[in-house]
């Protein structure tokens, strides 16, 4: 293994035990020593891979983020995809398969709202925090705005305002639990994006609603 190799090893260990420490005991107790020993690392091995505790922080954000946002573009080409090819209800099959894969790490929606509530209480990680935020909204929005193109539809709301509901929605959602309903975060995320389609102006090219 390269020093390279070895390093981005390091790095993505010690990613994973950020998160899960952040996650269980919160920002403020998610010591640079604990995520360190819990990686199996020393903190010289942590400062090695990050000048400190808020740029990995913002790492983690952004990472998450940066992936998140490559699913759903990629979930949403395949939807069209399908689509296009008149398969209606396989491209249905697939937005849902692809909704009800949001926030199965349990551990996520905890770590935003901890992310979020330490961004309120430091300015110059709130500066940073807010900048990538705003780019991964930026990122759902142009996905949601290739979507209803495609549909040929124009819906009453900016996609970008639409974005922001939707990761809230997302999030909240998946923190807040739902045991009655077995079917989860994934059906209501259907549901929305459905009803805003549903009740959208339709904008020269016929558009259908996503449900069969």
């Amino acid at each position: 293994m390269s020093r390279e190799e070895s390093q981005e090893r390091t790095r993505a260990a010690l990613l994973d035990s950020a998160r899960e420490q952040i996650a269980t005991h919160g920002v403020a107790a998610a010591s640079v020593r604990g995520i360190s020993e819990a990686a199996g690392f020393s903190q010289g091995a942590f400062y090695s891979n990050f000048a400190s505790k808020e740029a990995m922080l913002l790492e983690v954000m952004a990472e998450h983020m940066r992936a998140e946002a490559g699913r759903f573009a990629t979930a949403v080409e395949k939807v069209l995809s399908i689509g296009n090819r008149g398969d209606g209800p396989s491209a249905v099959s697939a937005l849902r398969d692809y909704l009800h894969t949001l926030n199965t790490d349990g551990n996520w929606p905890m770590l935003t709202i901890e992310l979020q509530l330490y961004a309120n209480r430091s300015e110059s990680f709130a500066t940073q925090f807010n900048t990538s935020k705003m780019v991964f909204q930026s990122e759902i929005a142009k996905t949601l705005t290739r979507l209803f193109a495609s549909l040929g539809i124009r819906p009453a709301l900016d996609p970008l305002k639409l974005a922001v509901g939707f990761i809230a929605l997302s999030n909240g959602y998946a923190v807040q639990g739902d045991t009655a309903s077995p079917e989860g975060v994934g059906e209501i995320m259907f549901t929305f994006l459905d009803a805003i389609i549903r009740s959208s102006e339709r904008t020269g090219k016929e558009g259908e609603s996503i449900q069969p």
